[in-house]
């Protein structure tokens, strides 16, 4: 049997102007439970300005696949997320395409979390690697992270949070099987052991198959998933998890600008279905992939000594192999190539904390963070194919280099409390990162050297021009929340944070340009060590207020950029490069609102306002500049409409929903505009009565892009792109309409 999963976006109307992400929910005397409303209820008393995405929301919101939760957080206010296929696969591989308020995230660090762990990094596989059924809620933090979320090789745009499903106290089985449009097939089977003795385990296994929406190619993606909870006593309890994902999919094609404006003809253009023959043709969809293997083991560690004490400890393991295959072609299509990025990389840490209450006055919190991640981000293997015959030929390496981990240490501490209508909170992380050394062998490679890759380090040459020694930066990050309850039922509130990023592009920009560099006495380390960190002071300031079970949430913020990384001219060298000169300034207004109409329909709003600009001017020669001050940022909408509502009568649940996207820039001069587009998804759930024996069946039609739509999902642009630099940006058109259909079963 199959069921499905359908979704119908609806566009919202206008009503007030400003919304950050729901702030935690202040429901104070609705009758409903967390798992029929989309937002989950938070306390108004949490010094929390974050929004919880419930089951239900991961269950209507979601796409088909289950597997990308920025599918759900999309629908919160100034989130910018538009997947390029149906199934919601999270393309291209070197980078999240999700940006909050107008930021992009920068390095290679990823925006999601698990547990509050920061198991997420770019570029590589891993992506995709949770099932969604294994997830019980989503947090969505942008303008205040607390010191504890405040993680990872960037925060810079803010985290998703995902929480674990643990395993069950009883007994039960899960089983969904969905299928619909492209061929999409999806299997999904969780088996809970119930409460055995002090210790409950569940395991899960899901399998997806797919083909592309244009062109040829296909999804596959296997994923195991395996829990244990150990709680032998309430003072203490272990939580362990395991994750094993396969994810292999071929890459979409990306369109130039001059395509974008006639998407009548070049929509459904895919890559050749054919090797092409001519040395300078490398259009072909099977040299455009990836393919990765990821391996996850995490633990969530409580121990309360006492009724005023917890200690908690996440450690945490990341293992990522594969490969992203994409081509390369220059302006006079004379050295055409395919490029072969392999990936092996790692990552580890652990987040440690001690809390402690004095009295509701006054909670105490001190830990420490400890994180390390080998590259790619910047790349270390990047090898050269070229065409011959129809056939790959190894040409050499476009970079080969070893690069040493990417280090943080960060102690931690935080104040918060309660004193009469007050609610606070006041943190800080200081944080020791640092960026790993690279030693380059590129310079020198050809067709000669060796394909494997430690064999071709071990007969290069290192190149002192291109190598770089470890870079350290030490950073202050505060935070601090102040709330005020107007009454039971309102509040006002403000927070402040700071959050981080460091861009890794001016290693790669260095190889290719190597030649201009070494003219003009310009190493990489001298370029190097003008670096710096870039932050972000973020600052909020709103009203949460409950009418009648509805959660209203207008506010209004501001975020000061520095050292945001951008294309400038260097007078010194007399060269340009990627350096982190530039400040930027961002603003605007958010308004969310959620909650029950009547006992039979709900809704979820979100509009937001986004301003997002460098402030100033760069160089880009001895006597020539830019003129991009207050310019918009590249695929940073400034206005955005989310809105669902879900209407239940009797075993029937309809939720239509739609998603407005403004016009957006592909370059930062703001000469290349995308056409603003409205989304539409519809889905139907039917409670049945019990079926094959189960104790529970839920059947589900969903229609995605209802109205089949042609628009842009994603602009694939560095912040600081001019087409007049030869940086211009990439365009790749979303999903065309599909229906899908599932059945879930739980025994």
């Amino acid at each position: 049997m199959k069921s499905k999963y359908l979704l119908i976006s609806l566009v919202a109307a206008t009503i007030v102007t400003a919304s950050p992400i729901s702030i935690e929910k202040i429901v104070v005397n609705s009758t409903q439970d967390d798992e029929t409303l989309f937002i989950s209820d938070v306390n108004i008393s949490e010094t929390q300005n974050s929004q919880k995405f419930s089951q239900k929301s991961i269950a209507t919101l979601s796409t088909h696949a289950n597997m990308n939760p920025y599918t759900v957080t999309q629908f919160s206010p100034s989130v910018n997320f538009s997947p390029v296929d149906a199934a919601g696969s999270n393309e291209p591989s070197y980078h999240d395409p999700i940006r909050i308020r107008g930021k992009s995230q920068s390095g290679p660090g990823g925006v999601y979390m698990i547990n509050g762990m920061p198991l997420s990094s770019n570029p590589g596989g891993g992506k995709e690697m949770v099932d969604m059924e294994n997830i019980s809620s989503i947090d969505l933090l942008k303008g205040y992270l607390p010191v504890d979320k405040n993680l990872g090789f960037s925060s810079l745009i803010g985290k998703v949070d995902m929480n674990i499903l643990a395993p069950s106290k009883k007994m039960e089985t899960t089983v969904s099987q969905s299928f619909g449009a492209d061929n999409f097939e999806r299997t999904f089977v969780r088996f809970d052991s119930g409460k055995m003795g002090d210790i409950a385990v569940f395991g899960s296994v899901s399998n997806i198959s797919n083909e592309k929406t244009k062109g040829d190619g296909e999804l596959k993606r296997y994923n195991l998933m395996t829990g244990l909870s150990y709680e032998p006593s309430e003072n203490f309890k272990a939580d362990i998890y395991a994750i094993k994902n396969h994810d292999e999919h071929n890459n979409y094609y990306s369109l130039s600008y001059a395509e974008t404006q006639n998407l009548g003809s070049f929509y459904g253009k895919d890559f050749g279905k054919t090797k092409p023959t001519s040395s300078n043709d490398v259009n072909y969809f099977d040299w455009n992939k990836q393919k990765f293997d990821t391996t996850n083991v995490f633990a969530d560690i409580t121990i309360k000594p006492s009724s005023q004490d917890t200690i908690t400890i996440k450690p945490y393991y990341k293992k990522d192999e594969g490969g992203y295959w994409f081509t390369k072609t220059d302006a006079n299509a004379s050295k055409n190539r395919v490029m072969d990025w392999d990936m092996n990389h790692d990552l580890f840490g652990a987040v440690a904390s001690y809390d402690h209450t004095f009295s509701e006055e006054l909670k105490s919190k001190i830990g420490y963070w400890y994180h390390k991640q080998l590259p790619p981000g910047p790349p270390s293997d990047q090898s050269k194919y070229k065409v011959v015959n129809g056939d790959l030929v190894f040409d050499g390496y476009a970079v080969l280099a070893k690069n040493d981990y990417h280090t943080t240490a960060a102690p931690f501490a935080e104040l918060s409390g309660t004193i009469n209508k007050f609610n606070y909170s006041a943190g800080v992380q200081y944080q020791k990162f640092e960026v790993g050394s690279i030693k380059s062998y590129t310079n020198g490679t050809s067709a000669t050297s060796s394909v494997d890759y430690d064999t071709a380090i071990a007969k290069g040459t290192l190149d002192p021009w291109a190598s770089v020694d470890a870079k350290t930066f030490n950073t202050l990050l505060p935070s601090f929340y102040l709330g005020y309850a107007l009454n039971d039922n309102t509040s006002i509130y403000t927070n402040y944070s700071r959050t981080y990023g460091f861009d890794v592009n001016l290693f790669p920009t260095y190889l290719s340009n190597r030649a201009t560099f070494v003219q003009k006495g310009a190493t990489l380390q001298h370029l190097w060590d003008k670096l710096n960190l870039e932050t972000s002071d973020n600052i909020d300031l709103g009203v949460k207020t409950e009418i009648g079970g509805i959660i209203l949430n207008p506010s209004l913020f501001v975020s000061f950029v520095k050292n945001k990384q951008a294309n400038a001219y260097d007078a010194e060298y007399g060269v340009n490069y990627p350096a982190n000169v530039g400040d930027a300034f961002g603003y605007g207004a958010e308004f969310s609102a959620n909650g029950p109409i009547n006992e039979n329909l709900e809704f979820l709003l979100g509009l937001s306002y986004n301003k997002y600009a460098f402030t100033q001017d760069f160089k880009t020669g001895a006597t020539t500049s830019t003129a991009i001050k207050g310019n918009q940022l590249p695929d940073a909408p400034e206005f955005m409409v989310k809105t669902a509502l879900s209407y239940s009568i009797e075993k029937w649940t309809f939720t239509p929903s739609a998603r407005y996207t403004s016009s957006r820039y592909g370059d930062v001069a703001n000469t290349q505009t995308i056409d603003a587009f409205t989304i539409i998804d519809f889905d139907i759930s039917f409670k049945a009565h019990p079926f094959m024996g189960s104790k529970s069946t839920v059947f589900r039609a969903t229609a995605t892009n209802l109205t089949n739509e042609k628009y842009i999902a994603i602009i694939n642009s560095a912040d600081n792109a001019l087409a007049a630099d030869g940086t211009s940006s990439t365009y790749q058109t979303g999903a065309p309409m599909g229906m899908f259909f599932s059945a879930n079963l739980k025994y």
